[in-house]
């Protein structure tokens, strides 16, 4: 490798490294803010306490979500297998030991999913919770330098912790969710009680609270929710592209990760309805989408990932 090409790796892995700082930063400020506005909302009603305890249950809701329940959400979902006399088990190890030396990981649980859609993913938080799973379709159709630009990919995904960041973002839009019905079943209660109210003053109390309730209710469950999950699938976007960065990174090369991804694009996909679970995935997991439902799509469009990959790889002279 020429100095040159020295050069424009070590400039690719200083960006990515401040990309991982920024984004540990945004997050830490958004908790630290979540806590903070339950306290305000709090003391506004004289419930300090309550209003710490609840935004703090909401935070470690969501990552206990993300760090102990998602993995394993995922692999029941492709019936996932880990027999070690699967002849694919070897071949993944072998690709993979070389990325975990360069980035320092221990060697993730590998899992196979028995499907001729090729796709990859990668699960866990910690060391020994880490796993790396690989369709048969990836291992019948991807080379082995292909397979180690996903691998590659992957491993990418377990360092920055990708999964931690994704799955607490379905956490919180789940409670959204839950909360929204929550907030409209205290409403139809309190449209009921107004029936058997003793004064009139205590009905038109108890209907006016009822339909506000269910009024915040529909804005929470539908206006909140999808704002939250507009801003999570740019989060996921954005991870996907670093991923691919940090796959150039430890391979050296960005054309084996092109051909995977345009191999694996035009075949058919992993679940054949949207899925949050897409997002684990190193290429869309799910059919297509009409340009409407873009804007929440878990992965960029492959034909950008390409060019951008091209144009690192223009960087390196490699093309």
């Amino acid at each position: 490798m020429n100095v040159d090409t020295q050069s424009q790796r070590f400039d690719l892995f200083k960006r990515r490294r401040s990309a991982d700082v920024r984004k540990w930063m945004i997050y830490l400020i958004m908790w630290v803010g979540i806590v903070v506005f339950g306290a305000w909302v709090g003391w506004k009603f004289g419930r300090v306490r309550i209003g710490l305890i609840v935004s703090g249950s909401v935070i470690i809701i969501g990552l206990f979500y993300s760090v102990f329940i998602l993995g394993g959400h995922v692999k029941a979902s492709v019936n996932s297998s880990e027999d070690p006399s699967h002849m694919g088990i070897s071949r993944i190890r072998r690709l993979l030991h070389p990325l975990c030396s360069q980035t320092g990981l221990a060697m993730p649980t590998i899992f196979i999913m028995p499907t001729d859609a090729p796709n990859a993913c990668a699960v866990g938080i910690f060391s020994k919770s880490q796993s790396i799973g690989v369709t048969e379709g990836a291992l019948n159709m991807l080379t082995d330098e292909e397979l180690s630009a996903v691998l590659a990919h992957e491993v990418t995904h377990l360092q920055r912790k990708d999964i931690f960041f994704d799955g607490w973002w379905i956490a919180l839009t789940g409670m959204a969710v839950s909360l929204s019905a929550v907030v409209v079943g205290m409403g139809i209660a309190s449209l009921l009680a107004a029936r058997r109210a003793e004064t009139k003053k205590q009905a038109e109390s108890a209907e006016g609270w009822g339909v506000l309730l269910i009024g915040l209710g529909i804005i929470v469950g539908i206006v909140g929710v999808v704002i939250l999950q507009l801003i999570q699938h740019v989060v996921m976007r954005r991870a996907e592209y670093m991923a691919d960065h940090g796959a150039v990174l430890l391979t050296g090369r960005a054309r084996p990760l092109m051909l995977a991804l345009e191999k694996m694009e035009v075949a058919d996909s992993l679940f054949q309805a949207p899925s949050m679970l897409s997002m684990v995935f190193s290429v869309s997991a799910v059919p297509r989408s009409h340009w409407g439902q873009r804007w929440f799509d878990t992965h960029p469009p492959t034909r950008k990932r390409v060019k951008r990959l091209e144009k690192i790889g223009r960087t390196l002279g490699e093309f």
